[in-house]
């Protein structure tokens, strides 16, 4: 199968740009960035930084990667000294350095994120299926299900080393239990398998939990996050691995990775990123409100369209649902072969951006989308929340997140005809 040559969140991004441009009213669910403001410190520590023009060491700012390390114990009661630390152009390049890092195949959930399996590809390597499970309105990776894959996987001549889970996850909106963590990485320990954990969405867990693989997992799980999503800073492009020096050699694999590719991350972000991992009570408390807010956007959603007749698990963090189209047993309406002709459908009768199920490894045949609930102006959403208080913030969704009303009607429409 010939390759996109976007990654299809991009390629999605893109296209409502230029439709927009063109004067073409869309509603843009098709891409995940988070919505809201620069906080002021965040912002005030970039300008005060802006004279810094050294390049730094491959790894990353020392005092940046301490931060790293002494805000994830806080998170999770990690021991820093068993930790190193990489600093990287966003955690999509990190991932992908593990993955040119740590020999063999890899596991992946399906679904899951876009880019996983297409970089596994760019390497050489293969992809091992490894189907989700529903139970109560949820998906759940079990250890049955891990050890389904591995054992037909070794049977196929493919070779398992690592397996890669997102959580909260892209494209589901559901977060991994504790309980569900103990069996995938007591599986991980069983086969010896390195697991990488992108938690990225880590601290937008609807309950306020961070969860993360270390905390059962402490000398075989690699973690990577950012500032990306929980502080709405994509665009300063800056990640992390948090590296058990337990797994021999991989710290410097990734140096050396990183020394032949993007030699370090831009000076004046790191050191701004300091004040991001310092767990300032203003940061704090605004990371809080960004999901109280996406709390109420993404589960309204997700009701909004149970109401319709589809089907969709409640979302437990970040900002996105995983709704499956299926039309009524007696519509003569239009019919879809796969969830690519679905997306198009919407796009080009009601101006709905989405993703389709299969670009995140889904069964084409499963009339599964991916839905971004965060096409709004973050701005009035967080000062709507100060304003009126969460217990209100449904009640004035249609104030700041038009956008996502106005898709909703959108969907309203296209169930009363399929």
């Amino acid at each position: 199968m010939k390759r996109p040559i976007l990654s299809p969140t991009l390629a999605a991004n893109e296209k409502v740009i230029a439709l927009r441009a063109a004067g073409r009213k869309v509603y843009h669910m098709g891409f995940g960035q988070a919505p809201f403001p620069v906080h002021p410190r965040l912002h005030k520590a970039l300008c005060d930084n802006a004279h810094q023009q050294q390049y730094l060491g491959v790894a990353g700012l020392p005092e940046l990667c301490e931060a790293v390390l002494s805000h994830q114990a806080a998170l999770t009661g990690l021991n820093p000294d068993d930790y190193d630390v990489i600093v990287g152009p966003g955690s999509k390049l990190i991932l992908y350095a593990l993955q040119m890092a740590i020999p063999g195949d890899i596991m992946l959930p399906v679904p899951s994120w876009v880019s996983y399996a297409p970089q596994a590809g760019l390497l050489g390597q293969r992809v091992i299926d490894v189907p989700t499970v529903s139970v109560n309105n949820t998906l759940q990776l079990t250890a049955e299900s891990l050890e389904t894959a591995w054992h037909e996987a070794k049977r196929n001549g493919l070779n398992p080393t690592k397996l890669l889970i997102n959580f909260p996850g892209n494209p589901t909106g559901i977060t991994i239990s504790d309980p569900e963590l103990q069996a995938i990485t007591e599986f991980c320990r069983q086969h010896s398998t390195t697991l990488i954990s992108d938690e990225i969405y880590g601290r937008l867990a609807f309950d306020g939990q961070y969860r993360s693989a270390s905390s059962h997992f402490p000398e075989g799980a690699v973690v990577t996050t950012g500032l990306s999503k929980h502080l709405s800073l994509g665009g300063w492009r800056l990640g992390v691995g948090i590296v058990p020096k337990a797994i021999d050699g991989l710290h410097q694999s990734l140096i050396q990775i990183a020394s032949e590719t993007w030699s370090c991350v831009s000076t004046p972000v790191q050191f701004a990123a300091i004040e991001a991992y310092t767990l300032h009570a203003d940061v704090e408390r605004f990371i809080d409100n960004s999901r109280q807010i996406h709390k109420v956007v993404n589960t309204h959603i997700a009701d909004k369209l149970r109401l319709m007749g589809f089907d969709c698990p409640t979302p437990t963090g970040a900002f996105y649902t995983w709704p499956e189209i299926a039309s009524k047993p007696d519509a003569t309406s239009t019919r879809f072969s796969d969830s690519q002709q679905l997306a198009d459908h919407l796009l080009e009768n009601y101006g709905i951006v989405s993703l389709p199920g299969e670009a995140f490894g889904e069964d084409p045949s499963k009339l599964r989308l991916r839905l971004s609930g965060c096409d709004y102006d973050g701005a009035l959403a967080l000062s709507t929340l100060e304003k009126h208080g969460a217990d209100k913030l449904l009640l004035n969704i249609d104030e700041f997140a038009p956008g996502v009303s106005g898709a909703l009607q959108q969907f309203e429409q296209f169930a009363q005809s399929h």
